[in-house]
């Protein structure tokens, strides 16, 4: 601090009273961040002392904004600079004292430092009751989805099911050993924020929640195989999931952060238990179950729906307001390629196309809600690196939809196709049936040699059987 007015100084400066010349003393701010819109820098210059003149001073002026940021700032006249948080992200500013007000000398490096200090900067989102609103409703709808699915879970289909185990063994080992390490490798080669990237890998070892069975329902997949792969998968993720984020984890969160290891199993464990309890009572109440499913958990899933299309966007409007495309491009990858190497692996160990459709479906059916809900409150120490967390599981939550649509629409245009080449290919048989059975000869009808069975001695009589059998 130093005060040009009355000459007082403080700081590294109590020494050099005497020796000081301020007309030649400048302040240098640098700011430098990885994205021009995060931090804004306001430099004003007031001769007066009122606090309102100032304040109008400042509204006035336009903030600058830039990846990097640098001001020289003389200290032979009152000035006042300001650092504005533009959007959610990491800064860095440079505060230096140099022996020139000479900003060209300044930037080739042509100065002594006198003082100097530098400063992290987090510009994060108001803390809102909306978004602990969010996170609470998240995790309430992923626990009321594990339980609807214990609901429909039946377990003479899953006994049934055990007579298939390559089946079951190849679900597992894409879900829990391919998916992760797909993801990672997603994480690795895009340009994305670490806290991203952690996102990316903690919706890839939680797959599992309940589009992937409405979709098997919709695509004609076989359903026991889809039950009974929820079923592992809601037992395997309690172990497999802490196991992988604590081990690629470490890639993304070094020295700086604690992976919050324990707060994610708590939140697994309440869809275990929840998905436990409603396969109970499908067990011993099944008229309980359907009265539930009907009346209760549609019902609450209808209305989430709607809300989470409305609401959620409007609570998470940081998500779309500055696009990262890459975010989206992994949230894209991520089920697409677990469809991809889940089909392709099925047709590797000979599965029925019912199966490797069921599989390929669960694979890339991945349980966003209550990562989101996990990732928001294990989090929570640091905001911005739970809100960074959270772009990936929103943007799942629509590219999957978006998939299976995209699917849908080629399976009904490889439909339409197929039909088209077998109609085609019946007219043509058509044609050739009726050119080679019917030979126009002078007062007589012929017919191809597959149709003489028997030989007539009569010529009149064999001449009306071959045309009556024309005809």
């Amino acid at each position: 601090y130093v005060n040009n007015g009355t000459g007082s100084q403080s700081g590294n400066f109590s020494q050099t009273k005497d020796r000081l010349d301020f007309s030649n003393i400048s302040l240098i701010v640098v700011i430098q961040a990885h994205d021009r819109e995060i931090v804004g820098l306001l430099l004003t210059k007031d001769t007066h002392d009122g606090e309102t003149h100032k304040s109008e001073k400042m509204a006035e002026e336009q903030p600058v904004t830039s990846s990097l940021i640098y001001k020289s700032i003389q200290l032979n006249s009152a000035n006042n600079f300001t650092v504005l948080a533009m959007h959610m992200g990491y800064a860095t500013m440079s505060v230096t004292l140099t022996d020139t007000n000479d900003l060209e000398m300044v930037k080739q490096g042509a100065y002594q430092t006198l003082a100097h200090a530098e400063y992290d900067i987090q510009a994060t989102r108001a803390v809102r009751p909306s978004d602990f609103a969010f996170n609470c409703s998240a995790a309430a709808i992923a626990i009321l989805i594990s339980f609807g699915i214990g609901c429909v879970t039946d377990t003479d289909s899953l006994k049934k099911q055990l007579k298939f185990p390559v089946s079951l063994v190849v679900g597992f080992c894409c879900q829990f050993l391919i998916l992760p390490v797909l993801a990672f490798g997603i994480a690795m080669m895009l340009p994305l924020n670490n806290d991203v990237r952690f996102g990316l890998l903690c919706v890839a070892c939680v797959p599992g929640g309940g589009l992937g069975h409405v979709a098997v329902i919709l695509g004609d997949a076989d359903l026991p195989l889809s039950l009974a792969m929820n079923l592992i998968s809601i037992v395997a993720m309690l172990g497999t999931a802490p196991l992988w984020i604590f081990v690629l984890g470490q890639y993304f969160y070094r020295d700086h952060k604690v992976i919050p290891i324990y707060n994610f199993e708590i939140w697994l464990a309440s869809t275990f238990f929840a998905y436990t309890a409603g396969l109970v009572i499908n067990r011993f109440k099944p008229a309980v179950a359907d009265g539930l499913l009907t009346w209760i958990i549609k019902p609450l899933m209808l209305l989430a729906s709607i809300l989470y299309i409305t609401l959620g966007v409007y609570i998470n409007m940081y998500v779309f307001d500055r696009i990262n495309e890459y975010a989206v491009l992994s949230a894209f990858l991520l089920p697409l390629s677990g469809f991809t190497v889940a089909y392709i692996t099925g047709k590797i160990f000979r599965q029925k196309d019912s199966f490797c459709k069921s599989m390929a479906l669960e694979t890339s059916s991945l349980n966003v809600l209550i990562v989101l809900a996990a990732i928001r409150f294990s989090l929570e120490s640091n905001k911005n690196s739970a809100d960074f967390a959270s772009v990936v599981p929103l943007w799942v939550m629509f590219t999957i939809p978006g998939i299976y649509v995209l699917l849908a629409i080629l399976r009904f245009f490889k439909g339409c196709i197929g039909n088209f080449l077998e109609s085609r290919k019946q007219q043509q048989f058509r044609h050739f049936s009726i050119a080679s059975g019917i030979v126009n000869q002078a007062n007589m009808a012929a017919l191809s040699a597959p149709l003489f069975v028997t030989e007539v001695t009569d010529d009149d009589q064999g001449s009306v059987s071959e045309k009556i059998t024309v005809l």
